[in-house]
């Protein structure tokens, strides 16, 4: 039993130690001027024995960020103007903490890479290939039924769009069609750009972006994906292990009845290793800066890209349609 002494002393110490409890948040300050990307750096402590499990960032009442830790160092670009944020917690109990902080971003988000050579309007393109197992776990998934369209005049941005569709009776199939487009030479980077409609989001479970590189034995698998049923992040492809890497950035389900804009901005480094530098999506910007090693292949130096719909448990049937579908290399 403690001493009254003793008691007299701990009682302080724990009520300190509760005190201090929440998120704390040093970056950006409330009422201070940034630049975009805004540099965000907050902690979060429990006030009971269960551990801090996860944090978000909500600007302008918008989810931007995930990650499952005690301690965010991030940088999300934003419009020039003034800004809400809230940082949120959860305990392993599911104790919630926030604190809010309002400021100022003076400049606008941070350009595009140079313009260099673009295969544009790869919608329109003809010779698309298609699979449905190929795109599964270890290249063997369920089957699905899947179809596509071009040249859809609605929904359309240029009167030109290309339908998707996926169906079947297999939960959790896939739907994949691929476009080779040619040698980029010794092109590094490259900048995916593509605009999406959907008119029934609550039933996809994913939708996958991907850009595939051959260089001299290498094989540089650059996949991207909106995983809003299950992660729910951006996440990011690792072929080494053939697994999904998540961002830690928030992927709500799409906005239905609208054109989505996708930009996806990647590298391949002199030391052969992948590199996803940011994407950007509906006019915000995230730096993923993940590192992966490409693998070895036989295939011929060229260049390619995917799209892939997901379909959910039921499954149940949807399309989506794509325009202004481009890929700038340099």
């Amino acid at each position: 039993m403690l001493s009254r002494l003793a008691r007299a002393v701990l009682l302080p110490l724990l009520a300190s130690a509760s005190a201090f409890a929440g998120v704390t948040v040093t970056s950006p300050t409330s009422g201070a001027t940034v630049s975009s990307p805004a540099h965000f750096v907050a902690s979060a402590t429990s006030s009971t024995s269960a551990a801090i499990s996860s944090m978000m960032i909500y600007v302008d009442n918008k989810a931007l960020y995930t990650i499952y830790s005690n301690h965010l160092d991030t940088s999300l670009s934003l419009s020039t103007g003034a800004h809400t944020a809230v940082i949120k917690s959860w305990n392993s109990s599911g104790t919630l903490y926030t604190a809010t902080v309002s400021f100022n971003v003076g400049g606008s988000p941070s350009p595009l890479p140079p313009t260099g050579n673009v295969f544009s309007n790869i919608d329109q393109m003809t010779g698309w290939g298609s699979c449905s197992a190929c795109a599964g776990k270890g290249g063997n998934g369920p089957v699905a039924t899947m179809s596509m369209a071009q040249n859809q005049s609605s929904p359309s941005m240029d009167g030109n769009s290309m339908k998707f569709s996926i169906g079947g009776t297999l939960p959790y199939a896939d739907a994949l069609w691929y476009k080779h487009l040619g040698n980029p030479g010794t092109a590094r980077h490259f900048v995916f750009d593509l605009y999406f409609y959907i008119t029934n989001p609550a039933v996809s479970e994913a939708l996958e972006f991907d850009v595939n590189v051959a260089y001299n034995g290498r094989y540089y698998v650059f996949g991207n994906q909106c995983n809003p049923l299950s992660t729910h992040t951006w996440d990011v492809y690792d072929k080494n292990d053939d697994h999904w890497v998540s961002t830690g950035v928030a992927c709500p389900i799409f906005t239905a009845y609208k054109w989505n804009h996708v930009t996806i901005e990647l590298e391949r480094t002199t030391s052969n290793q992948l590199h996803f530098v940011s994407f950007t999506y509906n006019g915000v910007k995230h730096y993923t800066n993940k590192y992966f090693n490409s693998v070895a292949t036989s295939y011929s130096n060229g260049v390619g890209i995917d799209y892939q719909m997901d379909s959910n448990s039921k499954p149940t049937p949807y399309s989506t349609w794509v325009d202004k579908m481009s890929l700038t290399y340099y």
